[in-house]
């Protein structure tokens, strides 16, 4: 199972390294494309996106990767039952989900948004949807079978048209300021062009199969799904899909939030929302960068533990979770210093926007939770205990709210990050103490939090040497805070992969 997993993570995590990366140049372009105010309104929609793809998508690809890893290697005939009743359920869910939101867009905009401007971006987000759920169907197959190439390609291949589409459009209309719609654009081709690499290899995979299936198999289910698939794919991912749903709503609830405690605090409706955009399109997708190798240990986790519960291997599974444990804290108190200290000049030279750099600087703190949160979470639904993690991202959302709520009126958007960072301490506590409990994995002080510290330590310092003497040479340029952040991160890998090897 290790093997498979590291093998596993180190595809997801160089894919989605090089997607963000990709995506970095994105939002950086995006930023003097569209501008802050237009990456505002681009992001505001977002939380009403989500909603919409986990209600279709998000719990039918989990229960597909679960039951894809319970059954593959020993009835293989069931997991392709599995997928086709996953794909057929996801599918029309989309669909419909998709004609309500187009409908609806402009009440949805005007009501509960509270900007107009946001109806027409929330139609063009509406065709997208349906290419979601056959790609995040299909990932879920292939990542249920530890295949993570497709996965990766997919990823890949979404980012790239992505970004392919609104550089194009710059291209072609020679304008230096394009309106949302660019970027729209960009979401709608991205997730076809995923969706055509997925089916490309699932026709593939059907091909190589079909030759060692049954030819019944393939005739009786070319035009009906078993019910009971159905009901299997239902049972496990309504509960997931339920608790995405309520995360989703509660998101979009603190977007119409922000909004309103800011203007209370005294800034315009246009100043929020180029705040918000700062917020949630540059400082943000810093913090989620280091999250790609976290949400790749967590794609390959979920599978794992599926398959080592049902041949009853408990002992694997808690020595994974201790495992996982340990590099994901040390990931996350790295990487916590690492934007505290540069967060200033990452938000300078990137975007020169000093709030940038602020809110990269304060959000820092929440890497060691929220990666280790996010990668407990999965172990948990790989468990199959969706109802209980469903109850902790609840009440996480809620006490967000609540802080959101009492706190930004008076404090400004700070307000809101001491509510993002108190949610994420108690939601990773929480997470740690009912995977100890179900897995009954031993963590050790030395291995699990003072190693970690040792090796940020030995990783961070250096960089400041180095900041003394760049600095006063290029000043703060993309040159020398390459170097500073360059540095450290490759003692941090080469450290991790000693202690890897010594324990």
């Amino acid at each position: 199972m290790k093997n498979t997993i590291i093998k596993g993570t180190f595809i997801l995590s160089a894919a989605g390294i090089l997607t963000r990366l990709i995506g970095f140049y994105y939002r950086i372009f995006l930023s003097n494309t569209i501008g802050a105010e237009g990456i505002g309104l681009y992001q505001m929609i977002f939380p009403m996106y989500g909603l919409c793809i986990s209600f279709a998508v998000t719990g039918i690809q989990m229960a597909i990767s679960k039951f894809t890893a319970e059954t593959a290697r020993t009835d293989p005939q069931k997991t392709f039952g599995i997928l086709k009743a996953g794909l057929y359920l996801s599918f029309f869910l989309s669909v419909f989900i998709s004609i309500l939101l187009y409908v609806s867009s402009d009440f949805i905009a005007s009501c509960i948004i509270s900007d107009a401007r946001c109806g027409h971006l929330l139609k063009l987000s509406a065709f997208a949807i349906p290419f979601c759920s056959i790609h995040g169907c299909i990932i879920g197959y292939f990542l249920g079978k530890s295949r993570t190439v497709i996965p990766a390609a997919a990823q890949l291949g979404e980012q790239l048209s992505r970004v392919g589409i609104v550089f194009f459009l710059s291209l072609m209309t020679g304008r230096k300021l394009l309106s949302p719609d660019a970027a729209m654009a960009g979401l709608f081709f991205g997730e076809f062009s995923s969706s055509l690499i997925c089916i490309i290899a699932l026709i593939s995979d059907i091909y190589k199969y079909r030759k060692n299936f049954s030819a019944d198999l393939f005739q009786e289910q070319k035009h009906a799904v078993p019910e009971n698939y159905k009901k299997e794919i239902l049972s496990l991912s309504s509960p997931i899909a339920f608790s995405r749903v309520i995360t989703s709503v509660l998101l979009s609830l603190e977007a119409v939030f922000i909004l309103f405690c800011l203007k209370k605090y005294g800034l315009s409706h246009s100043e929020s929302i180029r705040i918000y955009g700062i917020l949630t399109g540059m400082a943000m997708p810093f913090i989620f960068f280091p999250s790609t190798i976290t949400a790749a240990i967590s794609s390959m986790i979920l599978p794992s533990v599926s398959e080592a519960q049902a041949s009853g291997n408990y002992i694997k599974i808690a020595h994974t979770t201790t495992v996982v444990v340990k590099y994901c804290f040390s990931i996350g108190i790295f990487f916590a210093a690492l934007f505290y200290f540069y967060g200033y000049d990452i938000g300078y030279v990137l975007f020169h926007d000093e709030d940038a750099g602020t809110f990269i600087s304060i959000l820092s703190w929440l890497c060691p939770f929220m990666y280790l949160g996010a990668t407990l979470n999965s172990i948990l639904n790989g468990l199959g205990l969706t109802k209980i993690t469903f109850a902790v991202n609840l009440t996480a959302s809620l006490s967000r709210i609540a802080f959101l709520y009492v706190f930004v009126p008076f404090f400004g958007i700070r307000g809101y990050l001491w509510g993002i960072l108190f949610s994420q301490i108690c939601n990773a506590a929480l997470l740690l103490w009912l995977v100890k409990k179900y897995t009954r994995f031993r963590y050790q002080i030395r291995q699990c939090f003072i190693l970690p510290f040792f090796i940020m330590l030995c990783s961070i310092l250096p960089s400041f040497l180095l900041k003394a003497i760049l600095y006063p040479i290029f000043h703060a340029s993309l040159l020398s805070l390459s170097i500073c952040l360059g540095i450290p991160c490759l003692i941090f890998v080469f450290l991790l992969i000693i202690c890897q090897k010594a324990g």
